[in-house]
């Protein structure tokens, strides 16, 4: 089975009505966390409708499909309450156990720079792992295993 998400991780509590005009969902974790599908077509289409041309500190290795585009930040603070916001962007590729994930974590806005996969951005975001878990199961994104079709309409808007 596959595991194939492009997504943000923003702490609770979270901004309904700021979701909504951001045309996303935020999927509770746990750990106070919640999950917002995005795809590299849903960032572009935003960073160009309502930032312009501003980059997200991402190490310069991580594949030409992972988001970059600042207004994720600004997503992230909307969908939050707070800016400077505190979140994580996500990747994963896997497929029957192989494959890869990319991970970034902004505290107020800062990228933290010794983070390297998912498990170190959820813990620089606070999460301490349950007994015989990893953060990834702890806070249950094994169970979100794809990004939802709804933001596909993005690539036709890209």
């Amino acid at each position: 089975m596959g595991h194939d998400i492009t997504a943000l991780v923003v702490a609770e509590p979270f901004d309904e009505v700021a979701a909504r005009e951001w045309d996303v969902e935020g999927l509770p974790l746990g750990r106070g966390l919640r999950l917002v599908h995005i795809s590299t077509a849903y960032a572009s289409y935003q960073q160009r409708v309502r930032r312009g041309g501003t980059l997200l500190d991402v190490p310069d290795d991580f594949p030409s499909v992972f988001p970059r585009e600042a207004v994720l930040a600004d997503l992230a603070a909307s969908v939050a309450g707070r800016a400077p916001a505190s979140f994580a962007v996500i990747m994963t590729d896997y497929f029957g156990g192989v494959g890869d994930q990319w991970a970034c974590a902004f505290l107020d806005g800062a990228r933290v720079p010794s983070v390297e996969d998912i498990n170190g951005a959820l813990r620089a975001l606070g999460v301490r792992p349950d007994a015989g878990l990893d953060e990834f199961d702890t806070v249950g994104l094994s169970r979100h295993r794809r990004t939802p079709e709804a933001l596909d309409r993005y690539d036709l808007l890209d």
